[in-house]
């Protein structure tokens, strides 16, 4: 979980640990350069509010550049394009919802969700990771951290979150219609489907490609016999090991 005690100090522990036995060649970050200078000027080392938003990213680097053998690799999409992704999704639902070609989305949705849930075979996250009792005392840390660091770095598109959440949230009051209330309903669906395929496939599914196929080029890179600690977000981890497992074409 981003933001997380909990997270933050597994990461810097498994970086330590492996750096002291004399394995560690690599850590590698889910950021891209733009995202991660933007975060490093945000809250740079040692400033008040790298202490206020104190992330298992940074935590980790810091801890890999404290030994001189150890490269940090940014492994995640360029955030630029990740947004030319958003708005080309977002265009093709739009299109095949009015043309009715509801089966592409669905098919969509389904084969996203698989990168969520990972392969049967391996050993993934389970859903219960999330009731680890000291990631739960950590979580609302974690969700006054979120919005604090991605407003700091990017205000317009926490602005525009914030308006989504604001409009999803309206209540129906009693003097409303029923046509008035099939509507907002409408609009919910449209608003689930339409977030939903943005979140599961442009933020998710195809970004796990592309970080599974950055950490091997990194592991390739680096010398014999090292390892790799990769620093993911939570919904990546299944879909990424599963990729990496499974795949050695990414």
């Amino acid at each position: 979980m981003h933001f997380n005690p909990r997270s933050i100090a597994l990461a810097r522990d498994v970086v330590n640990a492996e750096a002291v036995n004399g394995k560690l060649r690599v850590v590698a970050v889910e950021s891209c350069p733009t995202r991660w200078n933007a975060t490093l000027e945000a809250q740079p080392a040692g400033s008040a509010m790298r202490w206020i938003c104190d992330n298992e990213m940074q935590a980790a680097a810091e801890a890999g550049q404290a030994f001189p053998d150890v490269k940090i690799e940014l492994v995640d999409q360029t955030i630029e394009e990740t947004g030319r992704r958003v708005v080309q999704i977002v265009a093709l639902t739009l299109a095949e919802l009015v043309t009715f070609r509801w089966d592409r989305i669905g098919s969509d949705l389904s084969m996203a969700l698989e990168h969520v849930k990972g392969e049967a075979a391996l050993k993934t996250l389970a859903p219960t990771a999330l009731l680890d009792p000291r990631l739960l005392l950590g979580a609302p840390l974690s969700f006054v951290r979120y919005p604090l660091s991605l407003g700091l770095k990017s205000p317009l598109l926490l602005g525009i979150l914030s308006l989504i959440v604001l409009a999803a949230n309206q209540d129906f009051g009693a003097e409303d219609t029923a046509l008035e209330l099939a509507g907002s309903l409408a609009f919910a669906a449209f608003e689930t489907i339409v977030l939903g395929r943005v979140l599961l496939v442009a933020l998710l599914e195809e970004r796990n490609y592309v970080l599974a196929r950055n950490i091997r080029k990194a592991a390739f890179g680096a010398k014999p016999d090292g390892t790799i600690v990769a620093v993911l977000g939570m919904a990546h981890l299944n879909g990424v090991a599963a990729l990496l497992e499974s795949s050695r074409i990414v």
